[in-house]
Parts: C-alpha cells; structure tokens; sequence
C-alpha cells in the first residue's frame, strides 16, 4: 500500500482510518511549489509582525486578552506559553489509533495552501511523530471546540518540543524517551505555531472520522437484520420492489431497499404479493365478510424499514461530506493568504460543522437502534412467528427440561436496555454551547464532544445488534435453516462458527461481545 501524500487537499476519511489502523505511512508532496508556498507564507508573517502591526495571538495575547501587544523578539516564548497553560486536558485519553488520526488531521489542515503560515521543518516534525509512530498521550475532556481543539492539540505541540507523553512501541512513556531511543531531536515551536497547531477542529474531524467508518458499516447491517426478520416472520416482498423507492425518490431508501430484496428474493420464506394472495388469503366467494387468518401486510418495523435505514444512509453520506470538507480545510486563526497579501483574523476554527454532522448522525443512529429493538420484539416473542415462545427449543410438555428453558427472555431485555441508553445521546450537543473565556469565546461549536457521544453511541449499537443477531440466528435454527435465503445461511454459518445454537440456557455475554467485535471487522456484509 501507497503512502498517503498529505498536501492539504485531498485527505479521504478512508486514508486516516489506514494511518490510524494500520500505520499507514505519510509523505509529504515533493513538488517544488508546495514548499516554495511554505516558505512565502512564512516570510509574509515573519515580515508582517516585524512592523509592529499587532498580531492576534503571535504579538498579542490570546482571546480577551488580545489588548495586551508583546514584542516581536517574545513572540515564540508566547506559542510555548500557551502550550504549557492548555495542559490542563483531563478524563480518559483517546486511544493510540484515535491520536493518529489527529496528528494527522493537524498535519494536512497546517500545510494547505500555506495558509497557516508554519515553517517547514514543523510540518517534518509532525511527519516524523507518524512515521516512527511516536504518537502524542491525549486527553479527551476539555474542549469546547471553538477556538478549536486548544487544549487537546496542545498535546501535539507539547510532544513536538520534547514533553509531556506519548504512545511508543505499546506503551506510554515520557516523550523525551521515545525521541532519543530514535535519535530525534525536540523542535521548539516559533511565532505563531503554537495556534497554528491547537487553534483547529483535529481532534473533533479525527474522532468523526474513525466513527463515520465504524458506522457505515452499520447500515447493511441493519439492512441484514430486516431481511433476516421478514424472513423469519413469513413477511411479503413488496416493501423492497424497487418501483416502492424509487417513486418516494430518496436515495438512500432506494439503496436500503435493494439491499434487502438482493437477500429476500431467493428465500423460500418471503412471500411474492401475488403468490400470497393466492395462497394465504380466503376467498370471498360470495361472503358478506371474511375474518382473514393473514393480514396483507406487514408491521411498520419491516414495511418501513428501507425509510428508515434509507434515512441513515443519507445521513451518512452528508456526514462524509462534511467531515471531507473539514479535513481538508484551512482552520486556525489567524490564517495568511500570499496572493491578496493579506493576514485574517477569522473564525475557522469553529466546528459547527462537525458538531452538526455528529449531532445529525447520532440521531439517525438512534433510529435504526430502536427498529432493531422492535424487530426483536417480533422474532423473540413466539405469539408473532409461529416459532416458540423466547426462541426456546421445541420442548415437549414431558421434557426434563420443560419450564426450565428461557431462552432469549433475557437477552431482549438487554437490546431494549441498550436502545434506551443509545437514545440519551441524542440531544444536539451544539445546542450545550455556553460563554466561556472572559465571553470571548461566547459562542462555541461543542463539536468535539459531539464526535465522542457519536463514538460511544456506535459501540453500543454493535453490542445491540450482535444481540439482535444471536436471537435472528436462534430462529433461523428453529424454522429450519434450508429454506432461508442463501445469503442469510451464509451469515448463521459463520454466527455459529463464534456462537452455538442455545439448546439449554447460558450466559451469552461473551458471544455477544465476540460478535459484535465481528461485526465491526468482517467484510460479509458488504
């Protein structure tokens, strides 16, 4: 595999789940002009303070305190400063992989278009931490998420002088160590650096890029698991015809229905419309009234379930499109733009468009959580399958183990637990925005805690529908595995190859968390 090229313009969501996984190596372009325009930026900031004009944040203080104007010969001792007083990130630290992923982000937001204005040997510093995976020790709490991710990203700029901690060859150890096991040398931060690194949206746009991959996944997903309840409750084909989606016109309902039909209509369980009424229905032959034994169509959770996941898909696929945006996006203060000679005091460290994307998705999220938890409901309670009661083994009344059998009683509770506990993420955490910071920073994106909600949500909703799955299989078992879909006899095969069929109740935790890990790593679904 191919280095991934980081020039500020083209950095994929999948492309930082490679450098975050599976330690992908990075290199910076080689043409001449991305380094030429490092170098202008550069002189035009450095030629810019050396006027005396006051400079926010490189020859002035931060935030309400940008009254106070500095001299230029202060102005890297400034950027140190502000590294040392944001150490104050507290709580659980993101993961090794997590902290990839923002190295990353930071590195390719600083080097587009040379409009953070960094010198080169910085953005070579950032290349080194990744490329000899000494990884910066982040802690996830304290950022609001405009000015950015100060506190957190001052982890990075605290690690590239030479301090604090870092990830090196699987263990957490003073960062001074791992530079000298590698023969680097600290680099101490210049005029400016020190916002050009902590005054941006990394640390938000990482975690949404590792939890955007997570949760694409889940879509199909979701999908199976409709495919598979229709199946095992004799439902009809009629809500996946792709005629259905396509005059309702959304996009993602049509690729929701498509997916389900590609895996009911080989299965000798789902009924064609016209077969069922030929074959199910009594016929009125004269009555004033029939009582029919069949309804004509099924619940909500399986008749709409393409409007439902179809919402999630296109939820995703706006998500995508904003987190892309904002990786690839200039979005510290100030930022420099050679062509106009200008220097700007703005605001692009807001992540409101993260924030949004996060609060968006885990609404979406939240939806195809609870039709897991309905869906459920109709392939565990045997009063609407024709199967038994709790997905128990058919057990005569003389059974020694009559009564004693209950099966998956438990394990629908625990869905219906964690479909309530993934519904108490959804409040749009954008709307938490509270003054801050001397009223400065008045109004704030929250979006880094938006994206940390979003991540946790994700690892609840593979626990669900691991759950969701082990009982979907149990039933495949009880109506009888041959006439089920070729594509569903695939998934229960490699279900039992983790989890065996329940004959005499268990405990069932660690095949749930087998597979949900499953779940998140396998490529059957796709």
């Amino acid at each position: 595999m191919a280095a991934v090229t980081v020039n500020g313009e083209n950095l994929t969501i999948e492309e930082v789940c490679d450098v975050a996984y599976r330690n992908e190596g990075v290199q910076l372009p080689e043409d001449k002009q991305f380094w030429e325009t490092m170098e202008k930026s550069r002189k035009f900031l450095e030629d810019y303070i050396a006027t005396g004009v006051p400079t926010y944040g490189v020859t002035t203080d931060f935030g309400d305190s940008c009254h106070n104007q500095i001299s230029v010969d202060k102005a890297g001792e400034l950027q140190r400063v502000i590294c040392t007083y944001h150490g104050i990130g507290l709580g659980p630290k993101f993961d090794h992989e997590t902290a990839r992923a923002v190295v990353l982000c930071r590195l390719n937001g600083n080097v587009k278009g040379g409009h953070s204005a960094i010198r080169p040997q910085l953005a070579k510093m950032m290349l080194t931490l990744l490329n000899k995976d000494i990884i910066p020790v982040i802690p996830q709490l304290g950022s609001v998420g405009a000015s950015g991710d100060l506190t957190p990203l001052s982890y990075v700029g605290a690690v590239i002088m030479g301090q604090r901690e870092v990830y090196y060859k699987g263990k957490i150890v003073p960062t001074m160590e791992a530079f000298k096991a590698e023969g680097i040398e600290p680099l101490p931060i210049e005029a400016k650096e020190g916002l050009a690194i902590m005054n941006g949206t990394s640390v938000m746009t990482a975690v949404a890029s590792l939890a955007w991959k997570k949760a694409e996944r889940l879509a199909k997903i979701s999908d199976f698991l409709t495919a598979v309840t229709s199946e095992i409750t004799r439902g009809k084909d009629t809500p996946f015809v792709a005629k259905v989606s396509e005059i309702k016109n959304h996009s993602g309902q049509c690729q929701s229905a498509a997916y389900v039909y590609n895996i009911i209509k080989d299965s000798k369980r789902v009924f064609r419309y016209e077969d069922f009424l030929n074959n199910q229905i009594e016929k009125m032959d004269g009555k004033g009234f029939v009582a029919q034994q069949n309804k004509i169509q099924d619940r909500y959770s399986i008749r709409c379930a393409p409007q439902i996941t179809g919402v999630y898909r296109d939820t995703l696929e706006i998500a995508h499109n904003w987190i892309t945006e904002e990786l690839n996006s200039a979005n510290d203060n100030p930022l420099v733009d050679i062509e106009a000679g200008r220097l700007y005091n703005t605001g692009n460290f807001y992540g409101g468009h993260i924030c949004a994307a996060c609060d968006y998705m885990r609404t979406a999220l939240a939806n195809i959580s609870d039709l897991s938890d309905k869906q459920a409901e109709v392939i565990i309670d045997g009063k609407f399958n024709g199967l038994t009661e709790n997905l128990i083994p058919f057990t005569p009344a003389d059974h020694p183990r009559a009564g004693l059998r209950l099966g998956f009683k438990a394990a629908q509770i625990t869905i219906s637990a964690i479909r309530g506990e993934v519904m108490s993420y959804c409040f749009p955490v954008s709307l938490t925005s509270q003054p801050t910071e001397a009223l400065n920073q008045d109004k704030v994106s929250m979006g880094t805690i938006s994206a940390r909600k979003w991540a946790e949500q994700i690892e609840l909703v593979y626990l669900q529908f691991a759950t969701h799955l082990l009982a979907a299989m149990q039933a495949v078992d009880l109506a009888g595995k041959d006439d089920f879909a070729p594509f569903t006899k695939k998934v229960h095969d490699e279900v039992r190859k983790i989890s065996a069929f329940v004959e005499d109740d268990r405990e069932l935790d660690k095949d749930a968390t087998a597979l949900a890990e499953w779940l998140k790593s396998t490529e059957l679904f796709a």
